[in-house]
């Protein structure tokens, strides 16, 4: 590996750090951002993570079906045209309806009915996750925004090394 390469490898290791960093600052604690990490690969800089990351930072657009009688909310827009098509989310091995009752309990969130009695978690647990489906999820950028502004400062540290080279090829750098 020549010293060009090892250079443009510790510009994209240190531009990857603080992607990451920055991405796990706009993070609470949780599955999300202790997935977060980097992997060098092929010369390149790849960012892996939990799978619905990329949801939680572009957004899902919500199905906004008519026969929903709930509270009418903005519908939430994703940036890359992930939709939600069915009336509620779930999945087959049951880990989402775990996912947001584990959050419930942590929050402390109870449903009550108009006449103020308890309804049941599983009760709460489908109503949220018709919510979500119905409404969308919010695009939170937690990734996007820190790309975004290291990706000018990779530009610019190329540009820089860049100009170095030329100046070495002339020897005005001697």
């Amino acid at each position: 590996m020549s010293f060009l390469d090892r250079r443009i490898q510790q510009i994209l290791v240190q531009a990857a750090n603080n992607i990451i960093n920055a991405a796990k600052k706009n993070l609470e604690d949780g599955a999300l951002k202790n997935s977060l990490r980097y992997q060098e690969k092929d010369g390149s800089i790849e960012v892996i993570m939990q799978d619905y990351g990329v949801f939680q930072d572009r957004g899902v657009t919500g199905a906004n079906h008519s026969d929903f009688n709930g509270k009418r909310k903005p519908i939430n827009k994703s940036l890359d045209n992930y939709k939600f098509k069915k009336k509620a989310i779930g999945s087959k091995d049951g880990s989402v309806e775990k996912g947001i009752d584990k959050w419930m309990y942590k929050k402390g969130i109870q449903g009550r009915k108009v006449n103020g009695r308890f309804i049941s978690r599983k009760s709460t647990n489908f109503l949220i996750r018709r919510s979500i489906a119905q409404h969308g999820i919010k695009p939170s950028l937690f990734l996007t925004r820190p790309y975004q502004k290291y990706s000018q400062q990779i530009i610019n540290e190329f540009n820089y090394l860049n100009g170095d080279i030329i100046k070495d090829i002339d020897g005005t750098n001697r």
